[in-house]
């Protein structure tokens, strides 16, 4: 469990104030490679973190994901409840010169969702979009086809774009030729797998940027990211691995800071098709999927030790979880009890279900993606063992991972998803909704449909809030996804670097100061 002392103690530098400087360079080592710089390619967060220095949206997300005016200067429902307006931001420039207007918004927003055909992530923040319409230059008016009061928060990660660019493919924005944003820094050199560089934008209509130079480096193994942060190479490290938590914290040149996680870890079962790619017999010959089955689903889950997790594989840095937002977010279910460990009751389980002598299963998880994302599918995999169940865990890099989740390559596999609208939703709508291309292990259950739908279109927070909590509960019974815990997201900086840690895990160079 999170040391809450530590928590304190370790934040505890980040209410002195500090003036930007403006002058020195910054070198970050970040676990995992970038897959695109295209703003509306990808949303995992390694490519976001990236995206967000060059380009803005129209909403700011804060350090604990509250929503800020960033391009929209305001927000609100007009009498019309299926439209909302945006007052944008006046004397903003992109990176070329060029002015920002409601042209530029306007285009993004068709952009961003991709086609039909070829829909992008960003398809199913803007599913309730109707229209997009210019009022005036500085006026938008997004039409919704159902009162939808999450519109705001799903426009965080919506980038804007110059409409000049005219139509571009993700090359011409890893080459820069496309990377023109109103961010704090410019783009500067894309070189996949080795570095990212940016500078200053000197004309930037906010605070001035802190650092002249940004360099961000994909250093995706733990103990090279350490040695790189150690010997001087780079001067902050995201993903700290908690095995070297102790080392760090002891060396009086280092600063560690940490803050709870919106990001919480889960296991995808198969548990819609009768015929899943990595489940066998014990004698290897095909057999109906034993997930879907719902006691061998509430067995894998009783048999999934989560203390043991947290304790022995994350060294106490996570929280335990069954439910895909903590307390602090909206949603969250306070009714939901974690399962205790149960493994006598596991096998009781399978046997009812006809599995008492187990099965083959083959499970998967990243091995660069999240904090010790290999070890904890070992330990999983070693848990189900106990169960009779006959593992084999493989792990492979993040790149392709997720695009063999959405084609259904995999019968078992572990997701990290973050929260970054600061609610329920963020997570639920991909994972869990009729119809998602994210909805990997092909759940449905109708009442659970109805309550998000009906969540969704609620204006009152706390009802809201109320009626995410109760799908929830439903999709849990179910054991439609079987959470684990929430991360803790650990940065270490060199002296005269100060982290201000985001639970939403990005690393951003605007949230990085200079305490020289």
């Amino acid at each position: 469990m999170i040391n809450s002392t530590r928590l304190i103690t370790l934040m505890a530098p980040l209410l002195v104030a500090i003036s930007p400087v403006f002058a020195a360079d910054l070198r970050i080592g970040v676990l995992t490679e970038v897959a695109s710089i295209d703003p509306h390619l990808t949303e995992i967060a390694s490519d976001v973190q990236i995206k967000k220095t060059i380009f803005e949206a129209l909403i700011h997300s804060s350090q604990y994901q509250k929503l800020e005016p960033e391009l929209a200067e305001s927000w609100s429902v007009t009498s019309d409840p299926l439209v909302w307006e945006f007052k944008l931001r006046k004397g903003v420039t992109f990176h070329d010169g060029s002015t920002f207007d409601a042209e530029d918004v306007a285009f993004s927003f068709k952009r961003a969702p991709g086609t039909k055909e070829k829909p992008t992530r960003y398809a199913r923040s803007m599913k309730s979009i109707d229209t997009v319409s210019v009022i005036d230059p500085y006026t938008i008016h997004i039409r919704t086809k159902a009162f939808d009061p999450l519109l705001p928060a799903y426009m965080t990660g919506i980038m804007i774009i110059s409409s000049d660019v005219g139509q571009v493919e993700p090359s011409d924005f890893n080459s820069g030729k496309a990377a023109i944003g109103t961010g704090p820094y410019m783009f500067e050199i894309y070189k996949p797998g080795e570095k990212i560089e940016f500078k200053a934008y000197k004309s930037y209509w906010g605070k001035a940027p802190e650092w002249d130079k940004v360099t961000v480096l994909p250093i995706t193994s733990n103990p090279s990211r350490v040695s790189a942060l150690l010997s001087g190479d780079v001067d902050v490290i995201n993903a700290v691995p908690t095995t070297e938590m102790e080392r760090l914290e002891s060396d009086p040149n280092i600063s560690v800071v940490q803050t709870e996680s919106n990001r919480v870890m889960f296991w995808v079962p198969d548990i819609a098709r009768d015929n899943s790619p990595f489940v066998k017999g014990n004698d290897g010959s095909e057999i109906k999927n034993p997930m879907s089955d719902i006691r061998v689903r509430q067995a894998i889950t009783l048999a999934i030790d989560r203390d043991s997790l947290i304790d022995d594989v994350m060294q106490g840095w996570a929280v335990p979880a069954y439910q895909v937002v903590p307390e602090q977010l909206g949603g969250h279910n306070p009714d939901i009890e974690i399962p205790s460990y149960d493994l006598a009751g596991a096998k009781k389980l399978m046997a009812d279900a006809g599995y008492a002598d187990g099965f083959k299963l083959t499970i998967h998880a990243t091995n660069n993606r999240y904090i010790n994302d290999g070890k904890l599918a070992q330990g999983v995999g070693q848990m189900l063992a106990r169960l009779g169940i006959d593992v084999t865990v493989e792990t492979q890099p993040v790149t392709g991972y997720y695009g063999r989740a959405r084609k259904k390559e995999m019968s078992m596999f572990m997701v990290g998803w973050g929260s970054t609208s600061g609610e329920a939703s963020k997570v639920m709508r991909p994972a869990l909704t009729s119809g998602s291309i994210n909805n990997y292990g092909g759940y449905e259950n109708a009442e659970f449909n109805r309550l998000f739908t009906q969540a969704s279109q609620t204006l009152d927070t706390e009802e809201r809030n109320a009626l995410l909590g109760e799908a929830m509960a439903i999709a849990m019974d179910e054991v439609a996804i079987i959470p684990t815990h929430f991360q803790v997201n650990i940065w270490a900086s060199r002296k005269g670097f100060q982290v201000v840690p985001r639970t939403d895990e990005l690393t951003l160079p605007t949230y990085i100061k200079s305490s020289k």
